[in-house]
């Protein structure tokens, strides 16, 4: 496609004056993070203030007044940033661009509500009466550059590796899993449940440095699947698990992970979706390991409900420091 050098020009211009936005954030180490949803809303949910973590923003609301205007908003939930601070939109793809905020509004999630701020992003048309939207990305304000997390193909190699590793662990879990039912048997025996494959669904990864050598983090969701039995009116049993692997240099790797017993529909299994993460110096985390504390951003979802998390990954494991729930549903009664 032909462009021309007025096109060249502008398109300079505008990169440039997005990388001086993000740069011209006070440098003290402080900063908020929302969740950008498709439609344009975003939900305020952690601050750093330089050496600890968060949540000033209102959760799920209830009987909170909406502001009418970003003005009113109290300064006390943007946490320790400026209501002034400008803010800077990290979509899964591209450049950060700035974020103009509009106005405060309520956003209904599941059954429950939510403060958001409405903004000029505008992603794709989220479906027509779902219980929340999509997320592309998430907004920041202050100190903080946001860093991409990998998604590796779940047919490659190397996913083929860390279902060897995991494999043990798997069926551990999926034993547990299948014995916390007190009027139910699992109809597929240990012995023969563990000739059904373990299949990877979801394979997230990043590398982090320290002074000691690198180490991976990986979040996995995998499943074994088994066939429809009479009464299981086609939707046969499923064990799902979902949890972390940490390889270090000449360790064992870590391996944190949970298993659900269910059915094909997934009801009440929850599915991360990762949005970014962040490194923090030194002086600002209290890395032990020397170089960077390195964090991950992700959201939690199910059928009936979502969370907005930070954790803080090391070479000793995942832990999370921020938990917000932004909406859901109860729990039906056991019939």
């Amino acid at each position: 496609m032909f462009r021309s050098r007025t096109g060249k020009a502008l398109l300079a211009a505008l990169i440039a004056a997005t990388t001086a936005l993000v740069s011209a954030a006070p440098q003290d180490g402080k900063f908020s993070i929302a969740v950008l949803r498709r439609d344009g809303l975003m939900i305020p949910f952690a601050s750093f203030n330089g050496h600890t973590w968060s949540a000033p923003w209102p959760g799920a609301a209830t009987g909170i007044p909406l502001p009418i205007s970003i003005g009113d908003i109290p300064k006390s939930w943007w946490g320790d940033v400026a209501p002034s601070a400008p803010w800077t939109a990290w979509l899964d793809e591209g450049e950060p661009r700035p974020l103009k905020l509009v106005k405060p509004v309520q956003v209904p999630i599941f059954c429950g509500g939510h403060l958001a701020i409405s903004t000029d992003y505008h992603g794709s048309a989220p479906p027509e009466r779902g219980p929340t939207v999509g997320k592309d990305g998430i907004a920041t304000a202050g100190d903080v550059t946001v860093l991409p997390i990998t998604q590796v193909s779940v047919n490659s190699p190397d996913a083929g590796r860390l279902i060897a590793a995991v494999t043990e662990k798997f069926n551990e879990e999926e034993d547990l899993a299948a014995s916390h039912f007190t009027h139910w048997y699992h109809p597929f025996g240990r012995n023969r449940r563990t000739h059904f494959p373990i299949e990877l669904e979801a394979f997230y990864r990043a590398t982090e440095s320290t002074a000691r050598g690198d180490y991976r983090t990986s979040y996995i969701e995998a499943v074994r699947r088994y066939p429809a039995l009479p009464g299981d009116q086609g939707c046969g049993l499923v064990t799902f698990v979902r949890g972390w692997v940490t390889e270090f240099t000449d360790k064992k790797p870590i391996i944190n992970i949970g298993a659900r017993v269910t059915y094909c529909d997934r009801a009440e299994v929850s599915f991360l979706q990762p949005l970014g993460r962040i490194n923090l110096p030194r002086a600002a985390g209290r890395d032990r390991q020397g170089g960077t504390q390195a964090y991950w951003i992700y959201q939690l979802s199910s059928w009936r409900d979502e969370f907005y998390s930070v954790a803080h990954v090391s070479t000793e494991g995942v832990k999370p420091v921020v938990v917000v729930a932004a909406g859901g549903c109860p729990k039906e009664p056991a019939r």
